[in-house]
């Protein structure tokens, strides 16, 4: 199926299979469980529809960004998310961005980034490049992002690599590949919660 056929059926006047292709886009490494979170930016008016979407999935969600018309928010399960950010690698990483002072919990670490996001809206701070974290990227590959400052990557896929590469082409595959399936079940009718449940 073409970009061009999918971005086609984002636009039906169906606002439920409209977000749901919405989520299938940009999530679907998450709603199978290949990955442990997500950031989708939507317009404030869907946010309500992503919510009931996202019930009884056991997707969690935080709004990063909550001013102006635009909304950023991370989707994420819980317990795998809380799992990796509280690893003592991850920990150890993240402190040097300011993370240290948190308590160690996803909560609070959550907490922290969604105040440096809001800082960075406001042209306080630089971008905290150290969200690669959040997202589930390995750690290898967000501290040679942040110390190369996005250059003299391996590869370039979901994200930019910096070790690991033919382990992270098959993951990036992967990542397709449920793109794929996702996008398929919902144009046949299965609900996000099918899917992601």
């Amino acid at each position: 199926m073409s970009i061009t056929e999918i971005m086609e059926m984002k636009s039906t006047e169906n606002a439920c299979k409209r977000l749901s292709l919405m989520l299938a886009m940009h999530c679907a490494p998450l709603l199978r469980g290949s990955k442990v979170s997500n950031i989708i930016t939507i317009d404030r008016k869907d946010f309500r529809g992503i919510r009931e979407l996202l019930e009884g999935t056991g997707i969690s969600y935080r709004l990063l960004k909550s001013r102006g018309t635009r909304l950023i928010m991370l989707l994420y399960r819980e317990r795998t998310l809380a799992a990796y950010i509280c690893r003592d690698d991850v920990c150890e990483f993240i402190s040097d961005f300011g993370y240290g002072e948190c308590e160690r919990n996803l909560t609070s670490y959550l907490n922290c980034l969604a105040k440096k996001v809001f800082f960075y809206d406001n042209g306080e701070l630089s971008f905290p490049h150290e969200i690669g974290v959040f997202l589930g990227y390995p750690l290898t590959d967000v501290r040679g992002f942040v110390e190369n400052k996005g250059q003299n990557y391996e590869y370039s896929g979901y994200w930019k690599v910096y070790g690991n590469v033919a382990e992270r082409k098959q993951l990036f595959a992967r990542f397709e590949a449920d793109r794929e399936y996702v996008v398929r079940s919902i144009i046949h009718g299965k609900t996000i919660r099918e899917i992601a449940g």
